[in-house]
């Protein structure tokens, strides 16, 4: 199945592109990238998500803007994070916190439909016996072995496929786990003169998934990880967590 993300955008005026990852801070990113285009209104982060009124340009890398990535000119920039945080953190973002599965209505939004396909997959395919809820576990077994189209949503799409490694050269790859340090120097990279936005700042509450990545994964949800995102560990050099059995 061939899925198109549009997560690098472009800013011609300063000469660079971000490759924005979902759960890897990106709302806070996308508010610094309206600011850096001359939006006043850069923190309302119902702007940051919008595609089509946040003023952003996404490019289209199946077609002529794929070019733009080859220029020597034009500078790269991306963050990224532990495949087992991100993952719980789209775990706790958009689907546990949509518990227990709700039967559909007018005004709901799209992570209930996805709530309720991996909801299908844990009685059809699952024991429900042993699974009798929506835990990590089953989220991450549907994510393995579901062909729903909604598996490849990029909250939790591998992030060598969204950033299109190792094919695109970056000039900086920070990471979440460091972005005190490394995001000002991404900014200073841009010629930007605004500190990174807070959560609190941006209106977007945490989900602390760093903190919680020992209370949620036991041996079984390291593995599915671990299968699920083996490039990103390879490619984005992270170690395969140890955890009690």
């Amino acid at each position: 199945m061939t899925v198109t993300y549009k997560n690098f955008i472009y800013n011609a005026e300063r000469g660079f592109i971000f490759a924005y990852v979902p759960k890897v801070a990106c709302t806070n990113w996308k508010a610094l990238l309206r600011y850096m285009a001359g939006h006043e209104d850069w923190l309302d982060n119902k702007f940051a998500h919008d595609k089509k009124k946040g003023g952003l340009h996404y490019l289209e890398l199946d077609g002529p803007d794929n070019a733009l990535l080859m220029r020597p000119d034009i500078s790269k920039y991306a963050m990224v994070r532990n495949p087992y945080s991100r993952v719980l953190s789209a775990y706790l973002n958009k689907i546990e916190c949509r518990l227990p599965v709700q039967p559909e209505t007018e005004n709901e939004d799209h992570f209930h439909n996805v709530v309720r396909d991996v909801d299908t997959y844990r009685r059809d395919v699952l024991d429900v016996a042993r699974f009798p809820d929506i835990t990590l576990e089953v989220f991450l077994r549907w994510l393995k072995g579901s062909d729903s189209w909604f598996v490849n949503d990029e909250h939790w799409a591998p992030q060598v496929t969204l950033l299109h490694l190792p094919e695109v050269k970056f000039d900086i790859v920070g990471r979440f786990e460091n972005l005190s340090e490394d995001a000002p120097r991404i900014l200073r990279a841009m010629g930007c003169e605004q500190d990174f936005p807070s959560q609190k700042d941006v209106n977007f509450a945490p989900t602390g998934a760093q903190s919680k990545v020992q209370r949620y994964f036991d041996v079984t949800c390291c593995t599915l990880v671990e299968e699920l995102y083996a490039e990103d560990f390879v490619t984005l050099e992270y170690t395969p967590l140890e955890v009690n059995s």
